[in-house]
C-alpha cells in the first residue's frame, strides 16, 4: 500500500542503500590515496541530508582511526572527518554529515589517518524528516498531552528517531525529552514497540530511539517530558 498518511515523502526514500561498505587499508594518506583508499557511489537527492560513519550508526564499527571524504558528482571533496565528537572524546573512528545542493551520483572515499592501518564498517543514515515540537508539559513521561506525527517505514530498515543533535545531525531538546514509538494496527496505534528517556552521556536530557522495523507499515512517534515537567524540541527522523 502507498503511503497515504502525513510523511514527508520527497527525501528519505532509500536508493542504492549502503547498509554495509566494509573495508580494510594502509597507506591512505588520510583517505587521499586513491589506490590505496576504498571507494563506493552514494545517490542524493536535492536537499538530502545524509550521515555517513564508521561509528555512531547502526552497526558501523572500525578497528584503527579511519578517515571520510565524501566528493560531489563534479568531484570536489564536500565533508570529510577524521574523529569524531559524536562517538566519544576519544574515539578514532568516523562520521560526517552533508547536506545536497543537488541530485546526483556521490563518492564516499574510506582510509586511514596518515599512513597507518584500519578497517571500517561505514553505515549510511538518510534523514526522512525534521520537525519542531512547541513546548509540552504534564505529559507523564509521553503517555498523555503528547505531539505526535507517523511514518511509513520499510520491513528491515532501522529507524533513528531523536532530540539529541550529537547523535542525528538537526535535532534540538531543551528539557527533559521521552519517545516512544508505536506501530499501527488495524487503523490504531496502541502497541508500543520502542521507548528512551536519556540514551548516554553525549545526549544529556535529549532522548533517542533506534529500532529495526520487522515490517513495513506506519509508525507513530510521540514526544513528550520526563515526569511532569516542560520540554520542546527538535525532531530528526532517520532510515539506517
Amino acid at each position: 500500500m502507498e503511503p497515504t498518511q502525513e510523511e514527508d515523502s520527497a527525501l528519505g526514500t532509500v536508493k542504492n542503500r549502503l547498509a554495509f561498505f566494509d573495508y580494510s587499508a594502509s597507506n591512505t594518506n588520510s583517505a587521499q590515496d586513491t589506490n590505496n583508499s576504498a571507494q563506493s557511489a552514494i545517490s542524493l537527492a536535492a536537499g538530502e541530508t545524509v550521515m555517513l560513519g564508521t561509528c555512531g550508526l547502526a552497526e558501523s564499527a572500525f578497528t584503527g582511526d579511519t578517515y571520510l571524504r565524501l566528493y560531489n558528482p563534479s568531484s570536489a571533496q564536500v565533508a570529510s572527518n577524521d574523529d569524531s565528537e559524536s562517538c566519544g572524546p576519544d574515539s578514532l573512528g568516523s562520521k560526517l554529515v552533508y547536506t545536497a545542493p543537488a541530485a546526483g551520483l556521490y563518492t564516499l572515499r574510506a582510509g586511514c589517518f596518515d599512513v597507518g592501518t584500519c578497517s571500517g564498517t561505514v553505515a549510511l543514515s538518510r534523514r526522512k524528516a525534521t520537525y519542531a515540537v512547541p513546548s509540552l508539559s504534564n505529559t507523564n513521561n509521553a503517555t498523555i498531552n503528547t505531539f505526535n506525527k507517523q511514518y511509513y517505514f520499510n520491513g528491515g530498515e532501522v529507524l533513528r528517531v531523536s532530540t539529541c543533535g550529537a547523535n542525528a545531525h538537526g535535532a534540538t531538546a531543551s528539557g527533559d525529552t521521552v519517545l516512544r514509538i508505536f506501530q499501527q494496527s488495524n487503523g490504531n496505534y496502541t502497541t508500543q514497540v520502542a521507548s528512551n528517556d536519556n540514551p548516554g552521556a553525549l545526549c544529556g536530557t535529549a532522548a533517542e530511539v533506534v529500532y529495526s522495523v520487522p515490517s513495513a507499515g506506519y509508525y507513530q512517534v510521540r514526544v513528550g517530558c520526563a515526569a511532569n515537567t516542560a520540554c520542546s524540541a527538535t525532531v530528526a527522523v532517520y532510515t539506517e
